[in-house]
């Protein structure tokens, strides 16, 4: 058993050869694939804040544009009322005009009615002269009418200019008042103005921040987007490694086989013909997709009808060995006699340990433990014993 062990970690020396860098440039495909996950999902965020941005940018324009349109309409407003007010002032000062020239006529007027009032009292006695002097009857009449005449225009004349002059000074002051009430008016469009004016700026301020923000994001996305188009080009690149070195790998263990049954430790021999027929096929309605030999391959390819299938082993048995490879997933190998073992590779972790007792047909795990074989397909192997020599033949002959 010594040497049979011996002969089995010859085989598996493939495998350990390709864990390192297999499992370092997995693990730099992982990492960058993480890391460009990460850049888009960075990458949806700002371009979900940036239409936020975008949304708050058009909102605001609006305000602001509302702010504008209302501090042009109180302008207007304004300029209307100082028009007003203007033509209230012209109207007040022609009125007072009007005023200064009624007072001073009305002055003169009165000033003429005390003289003659004045001139009649001293004259009581001669007041009446005139009227000796007439030369008829019909002359004296006249004489009387004319003085009594003008003494009444007079005095009716006074009494019109005061009164004349009591509305034009109610006039001015219902001016006055109604310029006052104006100026109010426009002392407040000036102060909404002024208020107005005040939170534009405000609002431009916010503005011009937005934007501000608003640009960082879009170069924010573009450069996220970038990088994630970067990480993607050095996954294909590291993809492109790993096949390469897959390649490389699997080119180094058949040199090594070869070499290995040219020097006559690993021979090749003819199947025993008392085991035809014995193994039971380890994946159930799975089909053969890569016979034993293709690509100079020491292993059997099976595809399962789907992803993740159960694999039972095909004979019964011990289970020798239970190891786990990165690259290629959980590998078991069972031993089913003295000088027949069987060998399942990209598994999940399997439903049992060294040194389990297996019955056939019984499940030992299932596919997809491999970071390189897929989860529909299993590697087997069927590997025969002689004295000091192991090798791998095809399963085929022994179902």
């Amino acid at each position: 058993m010594k040497r049979l062990l011996l002969a089995l970690v010859l085989l598996a020396a493939p495998l350990a050869l390709a864990q390192t860098s297999l499992d370092e440039l997995n693990q730099a495909i992982k990492q960058a694939a993480e890391l460009r996950q990460q850049r888009l999902e960075e990458a949806r965020e700002a371009q979900a804040k940036l239409k936020t941005l975008g949304k708050e940018v058009q909102r605001k324009l609006r305000e602001l544009d509302g702010i504008t349109q209302d501090i042009t309409r109180l302008e207007n407003e304004k300029m209307e009322l100082t028009k007003t007010i203007n033509g209230l002032e012209e109207q007040i000062d022609a009125t007072e005009k009007e005023i200064a020239q009624l007072e001073d006529r009305l002055g003169r007027l009165k000033s003429r009615m005390t003289k003659l009032v004045e001139k009649l009292y001293r004259e009581r006695a001669g007041r009446y002269l005139p009227l000796l002097r007439a030369e008829s009857f019909t002359d004296l009449l006249m004489r009387a009418g004319w003085i009594q005449y003008l003494g009444a225009s007079d005095v009716k004349l006074v009494e019109t200019l005061t009164s004349l002059v009591r509305e034009l000074q109610a006039a001015r002051e219902r001016l006055l008042n109604l310029s006052a009430e104006l100026s109010r008016k426009k002392a407040d469009r000036e102060e909404r103005i002024a208020a107005l004016e005040k939170k534009k700026a405000r609002y431009q301020q916010v503005l011009a921040e937005l934007k501000k923000e608003q640009a960082s994001e879009e170069v924010r996305v573009v450069e996220l987007n970038k990088a994630a188009e970067q990480l993607e080009k050095q996954m294909a690149e590291l993809a492109a490694q790993l096949e390469a070195e897959k390649k490389r790998l699997e080119e180094e263990r058949r040199r090594r086989e070869a070499e290995a049954r040219a020097s006559g430790r690993i021979p090749t021999f003819d199947v025993p013909r008392e085991l035809v027929g014995k193994l039971l096929f380890p994946v159930p309605g799975g089909r053969i997709v890569a016979p034993f030999g293709t690509n100079n391959n020491t292993w059997q390819v099976i595809a399962a009808g789907e992803d993740y299938a159960p694999v039972r082993a095909a004979a019964s048995g011990q289970v020798y060995a239970v190891a786990y490879y990165a690259n290629y997933g959980w590998t078991v190998i069972i031993l089913h006699s003295d000088n027949l073992l069987t060998r399942y590779v990209n598994l999940q972790e399997p439903l049992v340990h060294t040194g389990d007792i297996v019955e056939q047909g019984q499940i030992i795990g299932y596919l997809g433990g491999s970071a390189m074989i897929p989860p529909n397909e299993m590697w087997f192997s069927v590997l025969l014993s002689k004295g000091k020599q192991l090798v791998s033949v095809d399963p085929a002959k022994y179902y």
